[in-house]
């Protein structure tokens, strides 16, 4: 039995969210209540992106390792306003709503320094 028509069956279930991951549309988190008694558990839903690129440190890529909140809200701030950016980080904070970025900057701050 060849496992070609599964493998194809599963791109092709999945492929519609791997796209929607790294979409520039902005998820519908506007009615969330992320005031400062945040939910963590959509703080941490939200911040599950970052986990894939940003690990432990001496990765490939900058770890986010004893950051502080105001430190990770502004340099996600910055990538979501900069017009021009054309990198991952930026498409993916445009789909951030500035009430998300805090959420996701509080959660990550609170999470890597325990």
């Amino acid at each position: 039995m060849s496992r070609q028509p599964a493998a194809l069956t599963m791109i092709a279930l999945l492929t519609p969210f791997l796209f929607g991951a790294c979409s520039s549309t902005r998820a519908d988190t506007a009615n969330a209540d992320l005031t400062s008694a945040t939910d963590i558990s959509t703080a941490a839903v939200l911040s599950l992106a970052c986990s894939g690129c940003h690990g432990p440190t001496n990765g490939a890529i900058t770890s986010l390792d004893g950051r502080s909140a105001a430190e990770l809200r502004g340099a996600l701030l910055r990538y979501r306003s900069d017009e021009d950016g054309e990198s991952v980080m930026h498409r993916m904070m445009r789909g951030y709503s500035e009430p998300d970025i805090d959420a996701i900057s509080a959660y990550l701050a609170e999470d890597l320094t325990e």
